[in-house]
C-alpha cells in the first residue's frame, strides 16, 4: 500500500527538492528510508522552531505574565502585554489571579482585548496593575496550511542531513543523526550551516 507521510506536504517538498519519486507500492527499504524522512522532518521542525523562539506547527501555548510588568496605555487604568508569537496566533482564552498561591479564573471579556499585528500580538487590558495572567494561545500552522517558505526551509534542512548520509550499507545518516535515551537529535553540522535561516526570517520573535 502507499506510503502515508505524517506531514505530506512537507514531505512532498522533500521529495521535490531531492528530485526524487514516491515508489506507490513500497518495497521494505522504499519504507524505511520514507519513515527516516518523515523523522528528520520532525527533528528538523524543532530545530527550525527553536530557531524562531515559537511554534511553527499548530498547538496551544500558554503564556503568564505579571500585570506589573505590562506596558501602561494611554488611559491610566490601561495596560498592554507584548506576546511573543506571531506564526498564525490567536487568544483563545485569559485568565488572572491574584498571586501564585492563587487559583486561576477567566478574566472578564469586557476587559481585555487582542490585536494582531503582522510584526507582533499584544494584549490590552484595564482594571489591573498586580497579579498574574495566564494567556491559552493557539499559534503554528497545519501542514496544509504551512506557509510554502517553511516547508522550503524544511526541506532543505532533512535535504542537508540526507547529503551527508554516508554512502553503502550505514545509509541511515547517522552522521547527521544521533539517537540517545531522549531520542534523536540534529548534529552540530545542521546547527552551523545556517543557509535554512533565510527562510524562517519572518518567523523569528524578537527578544524581549
Amino acid at each position: 500500500m502507499p506510503y502515508t507521510s505524517a506531514n505530506p506536504r512537507a514531505f512532498t517538498a522533500l521529495m521535490t527538492f531531492l528530485n526524487l519519486e514516491v515508489n506507490g507500492d513500497p518495497t521494505s527499504e522504499d519504507t524505511a528510508l520514507y519513515t527516516w524522512f518523515d523523522d528528520l522532518i520532525a527533528i528538523c521542525y524543532d530545530e527550525a522552531e527553536s530557531y524562531c523562539g515559537q511554534p511553527l506547527r499548530s498547538g496551544t501555548v500558554y503564556y503568564q505574565f505579571y500585570a506589573s510588568k505590562a506596558q501602561r496605555g494611554l488611559e491610566a487604568n490601561h495596560s498592554w502585554k507584548f506576546i511573543p508569537y506571531n506564526a498564525n496566533t490567536t487568544l483563545t482564552a485569559l485568565q488572572w489571579r491574584v498571586n501564585e498561591f492563587g487559583t486561576y479564573a477567566n478574566y472578564d471579556a469586557a476587559n481585555f482585548a487582542w490585536n494582531a499585528e503582522s510584526y507582533a500580538n499584544y494584549i490590552i487590558f484595564r482594571d489591573k496593575t498586580t497579579g498574574q495572567f495566564k494567556a491559552t494561545l493557539s499559534t503554528g500552522y497545519s501542514d496544509a496550511a504551512m506557509p510554502y517558505t517553511i516547508l522550503q526551509g524544511i526541506a532543505e534542512m532533512v535535504a542537508l542531513c540526507y547529503k551527508q548520509s554516508p554512502q553503502g550499507g550505514n545509509w541511515f545518516g547517522l552522521n547527521s543523526v544521533s539517537t540517545g535515551g531522549a531520542g534523536q537529535n540534529v548534529s552540530n553540522s545542521l546547527k552551523t550551516d545556517i543557509g535554512w535561516h533565510k527562510y524562517f526570517a519572518q518567523f523569528v520573535i524578537p527578544t524581549v
